[in-house]
């Protein structure tokens, strides 16, 4: 995870004003209750020594208890692109957005949404539309954990294809994606609520046996 923490996709301009009125409606948690979450040993690989061997993750399926947390950490990462606390809450809305909490000693460390896009007739597509750590537990490899869990799942849905977007002045986000091997497909002119430009990457996720 790179030390910016503003990674996914943060929302279409146009769409902007229509985000900010439904937030009035508040949160709508999905029918997934909270689970006993899942316990994920660290792989040495890709992490730094100091970690590795020693850190913990667990990964579960957020509700509204989270909702807190997850505009708290998208007010923070994501505010120089808009306001994604608002944003990220309707998304969290939507019952076909999935949104994952990663814990690391039983508290919060994170979050990601992916959004299946599956169209009649097309590739089967999911798209990365947010991911965040705690700028305090970057660098520890936790984003790389919660990263592959979120396309592990989108495996277990039948996708095909994880598509991100990211901020093109966003050097480091874009550098996290390419090692975990993303490729850059293109450039969205003023994808961002302030008008920035998005790279467009993508990855084919090979199927698990």
């Amino acid at each position: 995870m790179g030390r910016g923490g503003r990674f996914g996709k943060y929302g279409e301009h146009k769409r902007f004003e229509r985000l900010r009125t439904a937030k009035k409606a508040g949160f709508i948690p999905g029918t997934k209750s909270r689970s006993h979450p899942k316990t994920v040993h660290v792989s040495p690989s890709g992490i730094p020594k100091r970690f590795a061997g020693a850190l913990k993750v667990a990964f579960r399926t957020a509700d509204s208890r989270d909702l807190p947390f997850i505009t708290r950490l998208s007010e923070q990462v994501f505010s120089p692109y808009g306001p994604y606390d608002e944003i990220v809450a309707h998304w969290a809305s939507f019952p076909h957005i999935t949104t994952v909490v990663v814990e690391e000693k039983s508290l919060s460390r994170g979050y990601a949404m992916i959004n299946p896009m599956l169209e009649a007739g097309s590739f089967p597509k999911a798209e990365l539309m947010a991911i965040a750590v705690l700028p305090e537990y970057q660098l520890r490899g936790i984003g790389k954990m919660l990263l592959r869990h979120m396309e592990e799942l989108a495996r277990r849905l039948g996708i095909g294809e994880m598509v991100i977007h990211t901020a093109t002045m966003n050097r480091v986000a874009q550098g996290f994606f390419a090692k975990n091997g993303y490729i850059r497909r293109g450039l969205v002119d003023s994808y961002y609520p302030m008008g920035q430009e998005a790279m467009e990457m993508s990855k084919t996720l090979t199927m698990s046996l």
